[in-house]
């Protein structure tokens, strides 16, 4: 059940950050971003950081996210403008998504991708202090 709830929302999480990506209104890709900040969080909940969850939405859904929306509504974009821009920018933009996911999945091929958490900040920590005291530990000592 946790593996297909991951797997959801990590499928969520990608097709909102294609409709960042490739939406055409502006504001309607800073709330897609919004989407994709909430689908992160969930994901970070489910493997246990519950700390890293909360400051997702505090700050990057919450905070970041309005001051974008501000950004947007105060410079007043040009339709014709961005479509201009878009269309100038959209094959190099094909080309470098391409390239890096390219590059992701050499780096899991060759093995140079994070594994699995170990260590002192492993599940058995996490599940006998708690996140917030491990990383309030690290920080301040």
């Amino acid at each position: 059940m946790e593996l297909f709830a991951i797997v959801f929302f990590g499928i969520i999480a990608a097709a909102s950050a294609f409709l960042v990506i490739f939406s055409k209104n502006p504001v309607h890709s800073a709330l897609w971003m919004v989407v994709n900040c909430l689908a992160l969080a969930v994901m970070f909940l489910l493997l246990n950081s519950q700390f890293i969850a909360i400051l997702q939405v505090i700050v990057y859904a919450g905070a970041i996210m309005m001051f974008i929306l501000y950004a947007i509504m105060m410079l007043d974009i040009k339709k014709a403008a961005v479509e201009d821009q878009v269309k100038n920018n959209f094959a190099f933009g094909r080309m470098l998504i391409l390239f890096l996911f390219f590059i992701g999945l050499a780096m899991m091929g060759i093995g140079l991708a994070p594994g699995a958490i170990k260590g002192t900040m492993g599940p058995a920590a996490l599940a006998h202090f708690g996140e917030a005291n491990l990383i309030a530990n690290y920080i301040f000592s």
